[in-house]
Formats: C-alpha cells, structure tokens, sequence
C-alpha cells in the first residue's frame, strides 16, 4: 500500500499554496511573487516525483482518498497559470507551470487507469494472464 496519508497531506499543502499564490500575483502590490512561484513549482515537483515513486503501489481506496484533491490541485493550478500569464516577467514560470500541469494530469490519467480501473476490467485480466502463460523462449531472436 501507498504513503497516501503523506502525498494527500502533500497534496492539500499545494492546493492551499497555489490558491493563495493566485491570490497574490492577480494583486498589483505583490512584489515576492518570483519566489513564491518558484517555491510552489519545487513543491509541485516533489509531487509528481513522490506519485511516480509510488505509482506501482497505489491501490483504487488510495486514490480515492487522494483523487478529488489532485483534480482541485489540478484545477487550481490551472486558474494561477492563467492568471500569471498576464504578468510578462512571469513567462519562465509559466512554461514550467504549464509542464507541470501536463505531468499532473498525466499521473492522474494513469493512475486511474491502470491502477484502479484495470484490476476491473476482466477481458484485460485474461489477456494478461495469456500473455503471462507465453513462453517467448520459443519465439526467434
């Protein structure tokens, strides 16, 4: 089983984070916002690296747990990108941003298909278990 306590609370973190980063970029008085998004960009990273890690032992009641979380992250994350992308002096950070969302949703897509909705699926169950009985030693190099 996964760490799913730790990346939910990791996950929370990042979402309080990014919507309070919002918050403060769209504010004109903002100076600190370069540190800001770097640091949230750092944590973000950590993130995606700790679901990467973890990838192989997360089980359908983690990502129930942790799931709706990642989508609000996900989403929120989105709304800072495009709040920024009105500042030009944030333009490094927006492309970061922007691949970092990538790589979110693309740990989310995988998670939920193939560690929670492939154990269900039956067909592919048996395909894998054919596939599994094949001896390849047989096959030409």
């Amino acid at each position: 089983m996964c760490q799913t306590q730790i990346i939910s609370r990791h996950i929370g973190r990042i979402g309080r984070r990014s919507f309070d980063r919002r918050m403060r970029i769209v504010s004109p008085a903002f100076v600190e916002k370069r540190g800001e998004l770097a640091r949230l960009l750092n944590e973000v990273d950590k993130l995606s690296e700790r679901l990467r890690e973890e990838f192989s032992t997360i089980t359908e009641n983690d990502y129930r747990m942790f799931g709706p979380e990642l989508k609000i992250v996900i989403g929120t994350l989105k709304a800072l990108r495009q709040d920024s992308l009105t500042r030009k002096d944030l333009k490094p950070y927006n492309d970061r941003l922007r691949q970092q969302i990538s790589d979110l949703e693309e740990l989310d897509h995988d998670i939920k298909t193939f560690r929670v909705d492939a154990p269900k699926n039956k067909e592919l169950q048996a395909t894998m278990a054919l596939l599994d009985s094949l001896d390849f030693s047989k096959f030409p190099k």
